[in-house]
């Protein structure tokens, strides 16, 4: 794609991209936000390799001057993202990009790569951990997708709630406390006995004293000699509940609840009350809700693989998608109906109201409902896929934040500088904003998360516009175009009117796409003494009179081949001095044939002005049963107000906008 951008001279083409996600895992509907700091790195990192590394995949002369521009690319736009331990909600942009669009497009995948993994861990970890008040450490390194993956997702795991893990690197570089515990192999290293046993935890205790003191208690029989043997070595070495660092068992197999209850009545008949016990064994957010549920004794949970392989949704679902280029905006429109996305350059606000977060607007930048909440006005937010559905709120009522912040510019870096607990205390400062029903596990109360109404009509008018030209594309050849007044008075003379060159500029290229349509044009043609003209009472200045160059026909469309202007497909109107007459519908070509007569079913419609001859032209069509199709973008118009004001009375009458 990049070379064929690079090739076709597009290659700086301004685009906007974003990542978002459609459907959040475990049939909840948020995630939690980590990895941008790794985007943002990888993001600095373009254009550091030189071109022999580009040859080994990109062979060949033809690709020699697109080498080249890779090997010295760097990123020259602007990141927009939500901070790392954000609460996001489907649709919403968690990475903005914009910038030209081989440099955008490029950072699909390694954004993607880096985005899924690491949210995928952390909206997981927050599951686990809001299964529980006791702590959750993060043990899944040996179960993770390799050692990259192990070390981010111990990042992810604690900014999604986790206490600690068991990755040591990732804690060096994060800054945060690694934990762990004897194996079993440690244990059956002194002897498959229960006297090993013993053994294997008082030189543990011997070499670890002064620090925190786990003891696997399950190798061989976790009540019948696991816990005795753990209760003799800490009376032995004089470890009790004054001892500072603390002290605990694990459990590693098993029933659990159960035993975590019988553990604790052994401890404590032994005295050693503040004797924690510590589980692992497979755990996940459901199991350790039962074994909450069944009055379990356990003070701090172990979690490894369904953490650090988000074992039940491993494959996170953010995706990348061009929302605007080159200043249009764009969409992707699918039959499955959750892969419809928003357009435009966005902006999503968090609406707050007595410290709680209430609602998420997804806007627009600088559209009018932005300006609303910016200002603080009465809001009312309306679902956008049931009407009945609304909330408002009362001036002054509330605050808000924007979700997306700006990351990088042009090569300057605006460095998150929060420490990794920084970033989890914001994720737990978010999630206690939320309701509680919000956050439960199982069945939560869905949060409120709409977009403007700028946007929402603005993607409800490229959707109809696409499909009505897919509808047109259907019918075949039961379709004839109608140019309308693309005469020079009214593109750069007495009358000029707005977007004239570029109509014509865009109809041509209409017109050469699709040479199966058959063409017409229709050509104001005044005497010079017409009525409407100011010096004769009227309300125009002189314009368009009949052989003067003002009113030809723009010379670009006769380069159309068979669907050039010619005797057969021109016909005028206004020919008459005391007569206006704005529609085409009833033009004449010289040998008296009216256009009326000639038309198929399906018409479609350009030219100059829409206020006026457009308009008129179309109502007549619609009379005379016509289907109409509007091209919106090839008309020209006296004032933009009156332009957007006739479309949507000619949406109201049914004429397809395309």
């Amino acid at each position: 794609m990049g070379k064929s951008f690079f090739d076709e001279g597009r290659r700086d083409k301004i685009a906007i991209f974003n990542l978002f996600f459609r459907e959040a895992p475990d049939k909840n509907n948020w995630a939690v936000v980590s990895g941008v700091r790794e985007a943002l790195q990888m993001i600095q990192g373009l254009g550091c390799e030189d071109v022999s590394f580009f040859e080994k995949f990109l062979p060949g002369d033809d690709y020699k001057k697109f080498r080249e521009y890779l090997s010295t690319m760097k990123f020259s736009g602007q990141v927009y993202a939500m901070k790392e331990g954000e609460i996001a909600f489907p649709k919403q942009p968690i990475i903005t990009i914009v910038g030209p669009i081989i440099e955008a497009q490029v950072l699909e995948t390694p954004l993607l790569c880096i985005m899924n993994h690491q949210m995928a861990i952390a909206t997981k970890a927050s599951r686990v951990t809001r299964s529980t008040s006791k702590p959750v450490s993060e043990f899944g390194s040996r179960r993770a997708h390799g050692p990259w993956a192990a070390e981010y997702g111990a990042k992810a795991a604690f900014i999604g709630g986790c206490a600690n893990s068991s990755n040591i690197l990732a804690g060096i570089e994060f800054g945060f406390p690694s934990s762990g515990t004897m194996a079993h192999s440690y244990t059956t290293s002194y002897g498959c006995n229960i006297e090993g046993e013993l053994k294997a935890f008082n030189t543990y205790i011997n070499t670890h004293r002064g620090e925190g003191l786990i003891l696997l208690v399950d190798t061989f029989d976790t009540l019948k000699c696991g816990v005795k043997n753990a209760i003799r070595a800490f009376r032995e070495n004089g470890i009790d509940d004054n001892y500072k660092p603390g002290y605990g068992i694990r459990l590693d197999s098993g029933d659990l609840a159960y035993l975590s209850r019988r553990c604790r009545e052994m401890l404590d008949a032994a005295g050693l009350k503040k004797c924690k016990i510590f589980a692992t064994n497979a755990l996940d957010e459901y199991i350790i809700s039962e074994i909450e549920r069944q009055d379990a004794k356990i003070d701090s949970y172990g979690v490894g693989d369904a953490i650090a392989t988000s074992k039940h949704n491993p494959c996170f679902g953010n995706v990348y998608k061009l929302v605007q280029f080159d200043g249009e905006p764009v969409l992707k429109r699918s039959e499955d109906k959750v892969k419809l996305i928003n357009p435009g350059f966005q902006v999503t606000y968090r609406i707050i109201q007595d410290g709680k977060f209430k609602a998420d607007v997804t806007c627009l930048r600088g559209d009018s409902f932005s300006k609303t909440i910016e200002a603080g006005e009465y809001l009312e937010i309306v679902d956008e896929k049931d009407e009945t559905k609304r909330t408002s709120f009362e001036s002054g009522s509330y605050t808000y934040k924007e979700l997306q912040e700006l990351i990088y510019d042009n090569g300057q870096v605006f460095e998150d500088n929060r420490t990794i607990y920084e970033k989890r205390d914001y994720y737990k400062s978010n999630l206690a904003s939320l309701n509680e029903t919000q956050t439960r596990i199982i069945n939560p109360h869905y949060y409120k998360v709409d977009i403007s109404d700028d946007l929402y009509d603005m993607k409800m008018h490229l959707i109809n516009k696409l499909m009505n030209q897919i509808t047109l594309m259907d019918k075949g050849e039961d379709v004839a175009h109608v140019v309308v007044d693309m005469l020079y008075d009214f593109i750069d003379g007495s009358l000029a009117c707005g977007n004239a060159e570029n109509a014509v500029k865009l109809d041509v290229e209409y017109i050469t796409n699709h040479p199966e349509n058959k063409v017409y044009y229709v050509a104001d043609h005044h005497p010079a003494n017409h009525s409407s003209f100011k010096e004769n009472g009227g309300i125009w200045p002189a314009h368009c009179v009949a052989g003067t160059h003002g009113g030809s026909i723009h010379s670009e469309f006769y380069k159309l081949g068979h669907n050039a202007p010619s005797k057969e497909n021109t016909f005028y109107k206004a020919t008459e001095v005391e007569k206006e007459e704005y529609s085409g519908y009833e033009a004449r070509r010289e040998d008296g044939t009216k256009l009326a007569d000639l038309l198929p079913k399906n018409v479609i419609i350009s030219g100059i002005a829409t206020e006026y001859c457009i308009r008129e032209t179309i109502f007549n069509l619609i009379k005379g049963g016509h289907t109409v199709y509007l091209r919106e973008n090839a008309l020209g118009y006296i004032e933009e107000e009156g332009h957007n004001r006739v479309l949507a009375e000619l949406s109201r009458i049914s004429v397809k906008i395309i």
